[in-house]
C-alpha cells in the first residue's frame, strides 16, 4: 500500500440511517476513533456547526518532527506521540501559548526509520530521502485505559503509566518470529501503523513489513498487563493443497501487512481489521480483505474479499466502523478501490456477507478511501483520493463534534483543518497550519487538539489546540 502524501481527496457524506454512537465517557477521547466502535464522534462536545467559526488558538506545543497520530484526551491531559521518537503528555487546559508538557518518553531507535532531528545512529536523512516516507518512529495513536497508555513506536509496543510516563512494559513484535532472538534482528523492517485496541485484557494491533521479503505481517493480541504475545493471526498463512490455511508459521514473502486499526464489537467479542495487498494483488485467503476475528482465540470467523485478484493495489488501509441499525449488526469500511462496504458482521458465512456497497470514485495505487470514516448516528463521512472537492488533499481520518454536528478533516496541501456542516457538507471554516495535517482531531468539551507536520522535512511539526471563546 502506497502511503505517499501526494494525494488529492474529497470529503464525502455517505447517507446512512444509523443509531446514536456509544460514547466511551462524556468528556474523554481516550483512543483512536474515540471508542472501540470507531465512531470518531463526540456528540456531547460543545463545538458544533453554529460556533465552529469562533474557535481561537489556545496553545501550540512544538515537536521535533511530524505528528500524524490523533491525540487522546483523558482527564484534562493530551497524550500523543511524534515522528521524532518522543511520546508526550501535555496539559490540555494550560494558559501558556506554547503548551505545557507534563512528561515525555523516548522510544527505542530503529535502523530503517530516521526521525528529525537526529535521535538515532545514522540520522537524520537528507530531506529528499523522506519525500515518500511511510512515517517516523511514532505514527499511530495511543489508547489510554485504566491509567495506562498503550502505543506503538516502530516495531515495538509500549505500555506506560499515565500519571508519570514510567515504563511498565515494552514488546518487540517480530516479522519472523521463528528466528532465534528475533527481537534483536536489526534488519527486521516491521512497522506498527495500527493504533491499539484494548479489550478484555488484550491489546490488538496489526503489523506490516512494508513489502520487505524474508518477513511477514500479522495481527497480534498482547497481554495488556505484561505485553506477552498471547495470539498471532497469520494474514499470509501456508496453504494445504486445497488452498486452505494451515496452522503454524506463515510465508515470509513480505506480505500479510496490516495498516488499519482494529474495531471491536464488545458484546459479540469480535475484532475487525482490513488487510493490505500482496505485491499489488489480492491472493487468497486474506489479502485485500475485511476480517472478522474472535477476540479470545484470534481465529477467523469470516473473511470478506471483494475480488479474487487485481493489479491495482486495492487494499484496506482505513479502519472500520461498528454500526448498529435497528435489528441489524453491520460493519462499514472504505477501501482503496473507492468503495464503501456495509457487511453483516455477525454472519455465519465464512466468506462474509455483503449488505450493500457504494462506489464513489475509482481508486487504486494512491486512490480511494485512505483515512478512516466517522459516523455520527445519521451519516458516514470520509475522504477519498485522488479526486478533489472543496479543496485540499487529505489522508486523515474525519471527526465529528457537537449538535448541530460539524465534521473536521485535515489537509496536506494547503496545510489546514477544514470544518463542514455535517447536514449539508457546506464548508464552514478552514484553520491554516505551517505543516500538513495528517492527524484527525480529538474534541472534548470546547477544546479541539490536532497534530501537524510535513512528512518530507518535518517542518510545521506541533500539537495544536483550539478552544471556544
Amino acid at each position: 500500500m502506497d502511503r505517499s502524501n501526494r494525494r488529492i481527496e474529497t470529503l464525502l457524506g455517505l447517507a446512512l440511517l444509523l443509531s446514536a454512537p456509544a460514547a466511551a465517557r462524556a468528556e474523554d477521547w481516550p483512543m483512536y476513533g474515540r471508542d472501540l466502535k470507531h465512531s470518531f464522534t463526540n456528540s456531547a462536545a460543545l463545538i458544533n456547526a453554529s460556533n465552529v467559526t469562533t474557535l481561537l488558538p489556545a496553545w501550540t506545543f512544538l515537536t521535533g518532527d511530524a505528528v500524524s497520530a490523533s491525540p487522546a484526551i483523558v482527564n484534562g491531559v493530551v497524550y500523543v506521540g511524534a515522528w521524532d521518537g518522543f511520546f508526550y503528555a501535555l496539559d490540555a487546559n494550560t494558559s501558556s501559548p506554547s503548551g505545557a508538557m507534563i512528561w515525555k518518553f523516548q522510544v527505542d531507535c530503529q535502523s530503517d526509520i530516521f526521525p528529525i532531528p537526529a535521535q538515532c545512529p545514522g540520522g537524520p536523512s537528507p530531506v529528499n530521502d523522506r519525500v515518500t516516507t511511510d512515517g517516523g518512529l511514532i505514527t499511530s495513536s495511543a489508547a489510554v485505559v485504566n491509567g495506562k497508555v498503550y502505543f506503538a513506536g516502530g516495531k515495538t509496543m509500549y505500555c506506560l503509566k499515565a500519571s508519570d510516563g514510567s515504563l511498565l512494559w515494552k514488546r518487540v513484535v517480530c516479522g519472523n518470529p521463528e528466528a532465534s532472538n528475533c527481537e534483536q534482528d536489526p534488519n527486521d523492517p516491521i512497522r506498527i501503523f495500527s493504533s491499539p485496541a484494548v479489550f478484555k485484557n488484550r491489546v490488538f494491533v496489526g503489523i506490516t513489513t512494508d513489502g520487505v521479503t524474508g518477513y511477514r505481517g500479522a495481527i497480534v493480541a498482547l497481554d495488556a498487563k505484561t505485553g506477552k504475545i498471547r495470539r498471532r493471526f497469520e494474514v499470509d498463512p501456508m496453504l494445504d493443497p486445497d488452498g486452505k490455511p494451515l496452522r503454524g508459521p506463515g510465508r515470509n514473502r513480505g506480505c500479510g501487512g496490516i495498516w488499519s486499526s482494529g474495531a471491536v464489537d464488545e458484546r459479540k467479542r469480535l475484532v475487525f481489521f482490513g488487510t493490505a495487498d500482496c505485491g499489488a494483488d489480492a491472493p487468497p485467503p486474506y489479502h485485500e480483505a475485511i476480517l472478522g476475528l474472535r477476540t479470545g482465540s484470534l481465529r477467523a470467523k469470516w473473511a470478506y474479499r471483494p475480488r479474487a485478484g487485481d493489479t491495482c493495489d486495492f487494499d484496506f488501509g482505513a479502519s472500520a466502523n461498528v454500526i448498529d441499525l435497528g435489528g441489524n449488526s453491520w460493519l462499514g469500511v472504505g477501501g482503496k478501490d473507492g468503495t464503501y462496504y456495509i457487511l453483516n458482521r455477525l454472519t455465519k458465512n465464512r466468506g462474509g456477507e455483503l449488505v450493500w456497497r457504494s462506489n464513489v470514485v475509482f481508486g487504486g495505487y494512491s486512490g480511494g478511501f485512505i483515512g478512516s470514516t466517522a459516523f455520527d448516528g445519521q451519516r458516514v463521512y470520509g475522504g477519498t483520493a485522488p479526486w478533489e472537492q472543496n479543496g485540499g488533499a487529505s489522508s486523515a481520518a474525519s471527526a465529528v463534534s457537537g449538535s448541530p454536528a460539524v465534521v473536521f478533516n485535515g489537509t496536506l496541501f494547503p496545510p489546514s483543518l477544514r470544518a463542514f456542516d455535517a447536514a449539508t457538507g457546506t464548508p464552514l471554516q478552514s484553520f491554516t497550519f505551517p505543516g500538513s495535517v495528517n492527524s484527525s482531531p480529538a474534541i472534548v468539551g470546547g477544546l479541539l487538539v490536532v497534530g501537524s507536520g510535513n512528512s518530507f522535512n518535518g517542518s510545521g511539526s506541533a500539537v495544536n489546540a483550539y478552544k471556544l471563546p
